[in-house]
């Protein structure tokens, strides 16, 4: 369920979204021959929730959804500068 927790974005770590590439949590505990207790799975899930505040500062399109057009605006402004001075500056 935690590691439900995380892909769903609730704990605020990461943009909701299935990470196929992590093991499922408590795999090495496991493999030691010491599962979590469900206490212990019941607590870290306590304290990995993240409040509504803490997941919204992590959304990396939320309110600032205008950076990466910006930048991509600028680096294309830049570009045509470039080849513009370079255009016009050499001798016909």
């Amino acid at each position: 369920m935690l590691k439900g927790d995380i892909d769903s974005g609730a704990t605020g770590e990461k943009v909701p979204h299935y990470d196929p590439g992590m093991a499922q949590l408590g795999t090495c505990d496991e493999a030691a021959g010491t599962p979590p207790s469900p206490e212990r799975i019941a607590l870290a899930r306590e304290t990995e929730a993240a409040t509504p505040a803490t997941r919204e500062a992590a959304d990396p399109h939320g309110r600032r959804a205008w950076v990466l057009p910006a930048f991509v605006a600028f680096v294309a402004a830049a570009a045509l500068v470039i080849v513009g001075a370079l255009w016009l500056g050499l001798p016909g």
